[in-house]
């Protein structure tokens, strides 16, 4: 089974100079394009076969790697999480909790069923 999960990373820009925040996201993004993941609406997105826990020790070891290139790399980073995107709601979709869910269903299907049914309009044979 394929999971789709987004992966966040938020940079601490309020306490680091601009360049070397930039420096730092394109590792990242050079890092986490390498492994699979493309970039999505500001996160990180992948589908994989893994499950979170799984992903998150393979991330934890990328950013590792960049940690022993960069020491002081962990401290430029306020926020990282991954959350499985298939449990997400996108709230710049329209809301449709109070939506009506129409499905076709043939007459065939309504009899096999058991469910009566009148027609409003007969066709004259």
């Amino acid at each position: 089974m394929t999971n789709k999960f987004g992966l966040f990373v938020n940079l601490d820009y309020a306490h680091k100079a601009q360049s070397e925040c930039s420096m730092v996201w394109q590792k990242i993004l050079d890092t986490l394009l390498q492994y699979g993941f493309s970039f999505q609406k500001r996160a990180f997105a992948i589908n994989t076969e893994k499950n979170g826990d799984e992903l998150s020790l393979d991330v934890r070891s990328l950013f590792d790697d960049i940690q022993a290139k960069q020491n002081d790399f962990y401290d430029y980073i306020i926020d990282c999480y991954i959350l499985n995107l298939e449990n997400c709601t996108d709230l710049t979709l329209p809301d449709t909790s109070n939506s009506i869910d129409v499905e076709d269903i043939s007459l065939e299907e309504l009899d096999t069923i058991g469910i009566d049914y009148d027609l409003l309009f007969k066709k004259n044979n």
